[in-house]
C-alpha cells in the first residue's frame, strides 16, 4: 500500500484543484518560503483527521479554507482527497484503490468520505489505524517539530515505541477492557448491594410463603379427598339416575302399549255402538214394516168379509162368520216359521168351507185378496225372522260389548295404576337431579367450578371415613388462616429478582474474571511485543546515531516506577468493600511499570548527560536518527516530512539523504524541503508556487526524464 495521489482543492493557499501524483521511493517539494509547500503536509495530516489547530497553524477550523486576496474572493468549502494504492488490501476495504476525502464548509458543516461513500471520523481513523501507519505519531512530521521527537519526554518517546512496535492497538483495548472491568465491577458492586437489601425481606416472604406452601399442602390434600368424596357421591347419584331413567323408560314403552289397546277398545267399541244404532233402526223400521203389514191384513180380512157376506154362503155357515172368523185368526195364531204351508193348506180349506159363493167376479177377488192376504202373511213372516234374528244378534252383540267393557275398564285401570307408578319414578327422578343440582353446586364452592379431574374420581366409594377426614382438614385450613396472594405474588416477584440478580452476580464475576484475564494477557502481549520493539529500535537508533554524527554513541533507558497492585481474583464485591474498611489490610502489593524511555545521546567528542543539553543540529540529528530507527524496524507505508533537515550542514545532510535512500525501498517518503542532497535523492520533485492572486500552484518533474533531457 502506498499514496498515489493528492488533491487539493481550495485548502488554505490551493485556492484552485491542485494534483500531487505519488510512487513508491523519495518524492521531494521545494518551493520558495511562503508558497505553500508546508499546507501540502497540512493537508494530508487534516485529511486523516488531524483535529489538533495548533498542528494544523490555525486558530479556528475555517481557516483551513482559501481565504481570499486582493485578487480573488474567498471560498467557501476546502476538500482534500488521499488516493491509496489498495492492492495488498492493508486498508479493510475490498478495492483496489481506496479514497479518503474530508470536506468542511464555511458553515461549519463537515464531512468526511471514503470512496463517495459518507462516513464518520472514526471509520477514517480505525480503516487507518488498521493499515499500520495511521496510529504513528511520526507518518507527518510537520515543519520545525524534528526534535520534539526526542524533546518531548520519556513518556512520549514510550508512545513512539509502542505506536511502531504495533502495541498501540493493544493499549486501547486494555483501556477498553479496564474501562469495562471497571464498569462491571461497579455494576457487581450495586447488584450485590441490591442483594444484601432485599434478601432479609425475600427471607422474610420465604417464611410467610412457606406458610402458605403448608397451607396448600393441606388444601391439595383436602381437594384431592374432595375429589375422591364428591366423584363417588356422583357415581351413587348417577348410577340411582340410571336405574330409575331405566325403570322409567320401561313404564313409558308399558303405558304407551297400554294406551295404544285402549284406543284400539275405543275405536272398536265406538263401530260396535254404531252398529247397534244401525240394528236398532233397522228393527223399528221392522216393527213400523210389520205394523203396515197387520193393517194391511186387517183391512183385507175387512174386504174378505165383505166379499163373504156378499156371496151365497149358507145360512148356517153365515150365521157360523163369527166362528169362522174365531178358526181363521185361530189358524194365523199357528203361524211359525216352520208350518207356513200347514197354516196356508188349513187357511184354504176354512175359506173352502166356509164359502160356497157362485159369483164368479167375487171369487176372483176373494182369490185376489187371499192371495195377497197370504204374501203379506209371508213377508209378516219373514219381517218377524229377521227381527228375531237382529235381536238375537243384539243380545249377542250387547253380551260381547259388556265382556269387551269389562277388558277395557280393566285396561284402564292397569293404565292409571302404571300412571301412578310412571308418576311416583317421576318424583324420585326429580329428588335425585335435585340431589345432583345441589351436589355440582357444592363441588363448584368447593373449586370455584368444575375440576377436570373430577371425572377420574367417579367410582364407587371405598373409605367411609371420608367425611370425617374432609372436615378435619377444613378445620386445619380454618387455623392456618386465609391466603394473602399478594404475599405470594410478592414473594415469586422477589424469589425471582433475587435469582436474576444472583445469576448477574454470577455472569458479571465471571465476567470480572475473564476481562482480568483478557488484561493478564493483554499484558503479557504488550510486554513481549513491547520489549522486542525495544531491543530492535534501540539497537537501530544506536547504528543511525553513530552513522549522522560520524562516531558517538547513544542508547535508550527504560524508566520505571512501583504501582500498586490489588490481589482480588478470588474477593467478593463484599469482601472488597469490607477489605477497603478493614484499618488492619495488609500493604497491597506493587510492582515497578514502564512509565517512560529516556535518551541518552553523546556526539563524538563531548560528554553530555542530557537530550536538552545539545545545540539544535544535535537536537535534530538525534531526533532523525530515532526517526530512521523506527521506520527500518517498523517501516510505515508513507511518512511526510516537512523540512526536517532545515538545520543539518551539508554533511550531515548527505548522510541524512543515504540514509533516507536505503529506507525508501520499504517506506514511501514525501518531503518537504530546501536540501539540495535530499533533492537529488527523490526520483520526483514538485515545485509550489504562488502567483500575485496569492494562490499556490504546483509544477512537477520526473528527474530521471530531466536527466535524459538534459543528457
Amino acid at each position: 500500500m502506498y499514496l498515489k495521489r493528492l488533491e487539493l482543492h481550495g485548502f488554505k493557499s490551493f485556492a484552485q484543484k491542485a494534483v500531487l501524483d505519488f510512487d513508491p521511493g523519495l518524492t521531494a517539494i521545494v518551493g520558495p518560503n511562503g508558497s505553500g509547500k508546508s499546507n501540502v503536509a497540512d493537508a494530508i495530516r487534516w485529511v486523516m483527521g488531524e483535529q489538533s489547530l495548533k498542528l494544523l497553524r490555525g486558530k479556528k477550523s475555517e481557516d483551513v479554507i482559501f481565504a481570499g486576496s486582493d485578487k480573488k474572493s474567498k471560498l467557501s468549502m476546502a476538500e482534500v482527497s488521499l488516493y491509496f494504492d489498495n492492492k495488498d488490501h492493508k486498508l479493510p476495504y475490498d478495492y483496489n484503490e481506496v479514497v479518503i476525502a474530508r470536506r468542511l464548509y464555511r458553515n461549519g458543516e463537515s464531512e468526511y468520505l471514503i470512496n463517495k461513500n459518507r462516513v464518520r471520523l472514526l471509520d477514517v481513523v480505525d480503516a487507518l489505524l488498521r493499515s499500520g501507519f495511521g496510529a504513528t505519531n511520526y507518518a507527518v512530521i510537520g515543519q520545525g517539530t524534528i526534535d520534539q521527537l526526542v524533546l518531548a519526554g520519556p513518556a512520549e518517546i514510550k508512545n513512539l515505541i509502542e505506536d511502531a512496535s504495533g502495541v498501540k492497538p493493544y493499549y486501547l483495548k486494555k483501556e477498553k477492557t479496564i474501562r469495562r472491568l471497571a464498569q462491571t465491577e461497579e455494576n457487581l458492586t450495586s447488584v450485590s448491594q441490591l442483594i444484601a437489601e432485599i434478601e432479609p425481606r425475600l427471607r422474610s416472604l420465604k417464611r410467610q410463603a412457606k406458610r402458605m406452601e403448608e397451607r396448600e399442602a393441606v388444601a391439595a390434600q383436602l381437594a384431592g379427598l374432595q375429589l375422591e368424596y364428591f366423584g363417588g357421591q356422583i357415581y351413587l347419584l348417577e348410577t340411582e339416575l340410571d336405574s330409575v331413567s331405566e325403570a322409567l323408560q320401561l313404564k313409558k314403552r308399558v303405558v304407551a302399549g297400554l294406551e295404544s289397546e285402549i284406543t284400539a277398545f275405543q275405536k272398536n267399541l265406538e263401530k260396535d255402538e254404531q252398529q247397534s244404532t244401525k240394528s236398532s233402526t233397522f228393527v223399528d223400521e221392522l216393527d213400523s214394516r210389520l205394523k203396515h203389514l197387520e193393517d194391511r191384513k186387517l183391512a183385507l180380512l175387512e174386504q174378505l168379509a165383505e166379499i163373504s157376506g156378499k156371496l151365497k154362503i149358507d145360512p148356517a155357515a153365515t150365521r157360523n162368520f163369527s166362528e169362522f172368523q174365531r178358526q181363521f185368526e185361530a189358524i194365523l195364531n199357528q203361524l211359525r216359521p216352520d208350518n207356513i204351508e200347514e197354516v196356508k193348506r188349513s187357511l184354504k180349506k176354512l175359506v173352502s168351507d166356509f164359502s160356497n159363493a157362485k159369483n164368479d167376479e167375487l171369487l176372483k177377488q176373494k182369490q185376489v185378496l187371499t192371495r195377497e192376504l197370504e204374501q203379506i202373511v209371508k213377508d209378516m213372516e219373514e219381517q218377524r225372522a229377521a227381527k228375531n234374528k237382529l235381536l238375537t244378534e243384539e243380545k249377542q252383540k250387547k253380551q260381547f260389548l259388556t265382556a269387551e267393557e269389562k277388558k277395557f275398564r280393566t285396561k284402564s285401570n292397569e293404565l292409571n295404576e302404571l300412571k301412578d307408578e310412571q308418576n311416583l319414578i317421576l318424583i324420585e327422578k326429580a329428588k335425585l337431579d335435585t340431589r345432583m343440582e345441589n351436589l355440582t353446586k357444592e363441588i363448584r364452592e368447593a373449586f370455584g367450578g368444575m375440576p377436570e379431574m373430577l371425572s377420574q374420581h367417579k367410582k364407587a366409594p371405598g373409605n367411609p371415613d371420608l367425611p370425617n377426614q374432609i372436615l378435619k382438614f377444613k378445620r386445619q385450613l380454618e387455623l392456618a388462616g386465609g391466603v394473602d396472594e399478594q404475599v405470594l405474588n410478592e414473594y415469586r416477584e422477589t424469589q425471582q429478582r433475587f435469582d436474576y440478580l444472583s445469576a448477574q452476580v454470577k455472569d458479571l464475576s465471571a465476567a470480572v474474571a475473564d476481562l482480568k484475564t483478557v488484561l493478564e494477557e493483554l499484558d503479557l502481549v504488550i510486554k513481549k511485543q513491547f520489549d522486542e520493539a525495544f531491543s530492535r529500535i534501540s539497537d537501530k537508533f544506536a547504528e543511525y546515531f553513530r552513522i549522522l554524527f560520524n562516531g558517538g554513541k547513544a542508547h535508550m533507558n527504560l524508566l520505571r516506577e512501583d504501582v500498586a497492585e490489588v490481589d482480588d481474583d478470588n474477593l467478593s464485591a463484599e469482601a472488597l468493600a469490607e477489605a477497603d474498611n478493614d484499618d488492619q489490610t495488609e500493604e497491597p502489593k506493587t510492582h515497578r511499570e514502564i512509565v517512560g524511555i529516556e535518551i541518552k545521546a553523546t556526539p563524538p567528542g563531548k560528554k553530555l548527560a542530557t537530550i536538552q543539553a545539545l545545540s539544535g543540529g544535535e537536537r535534530a540529528l538525534t531526533a532523525i536518527a530515532l526517526l530512521c530507527a523506527l521506520l527500518a524496524s517498523y517501516p510505515s507505508p508513507f511518512v511526510v516530512l516537512d523540512e526536517v533537515d532545515a538545520a543539518l550542514d551539508e554533511a550531515n545532510s548527505i548522510r541524512f539523504a543515504s540514509i533516507l535512500g536505503t529506507l525508501a525501498h520499504q517506506t514511501q517518503f514525501i518531503t518537504i524541503t530546501h536540501n539540495r542532497e535530499t533533492m537529488r535523492q527523490a526520483h520526483t520533485l514538485y515545485g509550489v508556487t504562488m502567483d500575485d492572486a496569492g494562490v499556490s500552484k504546483i509544477l512537477s518533474i520526473k528527474l530521471e526524464k530531466a536527466e535524459a533531457i538534459a543528457e
